[in-house]
């Protein structure tokens, strides 16, 4: 008698983790796609946002990988993979933090919380723009695309906390924003 087969043990997950992937590529879109982010970015000079509007694949080039491309701004982790010899600005994603929601004596395993982080670092030198500081502007743009937003497919996004960042012996600075996700598993 021949055996019985077994049942493929595998069971498709449909949590917030098998997600972080399609999340952080539709936020590095949103980012590079926002025609002012995209100025900051692509411009280091003081008139970046009287500049002419980036054309649709010179902003996908600021957020996609290529080994030849040198005009990549926005990344996936907290920092860049090479070393910056150019006056250059950049904005970094972080996902973390995703445990069951948990608010005073009450616990939850159908929702899931956790955090995402945007660094944004910009080279010292040109920090100073027409319109103020090129690292408030981009902080004051990510806000506006992500603050009460449920667009992403992670759920609902809340800003957290907001603290300075100082990276290469002061070189760049910036900031590091945290936002709330509350996401329906």
């Amino acid at each position: 008698m021949p055996a019985a087969k077994m049942k493929d043990p595998y069971k498709p997950h449909r949590s917030s983790i098998m997600m972080i992937t399609e999340w952080k590529q539709r936020m590095m879109e949103a980012i590079a796609m926002d025609d002012t982010i995209a100025k900051l970015l692509k411009y280091n000079s003081t008139d970046a946002l009287s500049r002419p509007d980036l054309s649709e694949d010179e902003k996908m080039a600021l957020a996609t990988f290529d080994p030849e491309n040198n005009e990549r701004r926005i990344y996936p982790t907290r920092y860049t993979p090479s070393v910056v010899m150019d006056q250059q600005s950049f904005i970094g994603l972080g996902i973390s933090g995703f445990v069951p929601q948990e608010s005073w004596r009450q616990f939850s395993e159908k929702y899931v919380m956790g955090y995402l982080y945007f660094y944004i670092l910009v080279d010292n030198s040109i920090m100073e723009i027409d319109e103020g500081q090129r690292q408030d502007l981009l902080l004051q743009r990510i806000y506006d695309l992500f603050q009460d937003s449920d667009e992403y497919g992670m759920g609902h996004i809340q800003e957290g906390n907001l603290t300075e960042l100082w990276e290469q012996n002061n070189k760049f600075g910036g900031y590091s924003l945290m936002m709330r996700v509350i996401d329906f598993k």
